[in-house]
């Protein structure tokens, strides 16, 4: 069974935002403000803003593996765009329906698909072969899935509590433990 570490997942994210604070929790803001700016009605603002998250979860995941990034790369996601805003289209679908069914296949599909995007971005995926293998790296591990799930929203809510400018630093802080995870169950 594929395993993690909780506590290494958020000391690496602490370590990495720690390397660029100023930088990175700035880029979260931007990118904030950006798609606060693209949100709208129409099937242009919401490309605009998968290309923008991506951009951002990308930007995120050269980082964490050492590479440098510069703002550029917040559009530098290229054709993946595509399958990364269908991956997030139809898991966010398939949550919602699971979470009008009683909550618990929602937070269910939630956990199991956690991975999805980020296998679309760091390997190049489709949206099914993504929720796919997504499924398969957290298989074995759905409560210590929730709890770093539960962790996570804390986290956005204790940075949200700073007087919301603390939601920037929350953002990559989070996103990072997230690939650190995500790091360590693939590895494995």
């Amino acid at each position: 069974m594929k395993t993690f570490k909780i506590g290494e997942a958020y000391s690496r994210a602490w370590a990495k935002l720690a390397e660029r604070f100023w930088y990175l929790s700035g880029l979260a803001a931007a990118m904030f403000i950006i798609m606060a700016l693209t949100t709208g009605e129409g099937a242009l603002y919401t490309a605009l803003s998968y290309i923008i998250f991506g951009g951002f979860i990308a930007m995120l995941l050269r980082n964490y593996d050492g590479k440098t990034v510069v703002f550029d790369d917040l559009f530098s996601i290229d054709n993946r765009w595509i399958s990364f805003t269908f991956t997030s289209l139809i898991k966010g679908m398939c949550i919602l329906v699971g979470l009008l069914l009683f909550i618990v296949p929602g937070v269910y599909l939630a956990i199991r698909w956690m991975f999805a995007e980020l296998l679309v971005i760091d390997k190049g995926m489709r949206p099914m072969e993504a929720l796919k293998a997504s499924s398969e790296m957290t298989k074995g591990n759905m409560w210590k899935l929730l709890w770093f799930f539960i962790l996570t929203i804390l986290t956005i809510l204790a940075g949200a509590a700073l007087l919301f400018v603390g939601i920037f630093p929350a953002m990559v802080i989070m996103t990072f433990a997230m690939i650190s995870v995500y790091r360590q169950l693939d590895r494995n």
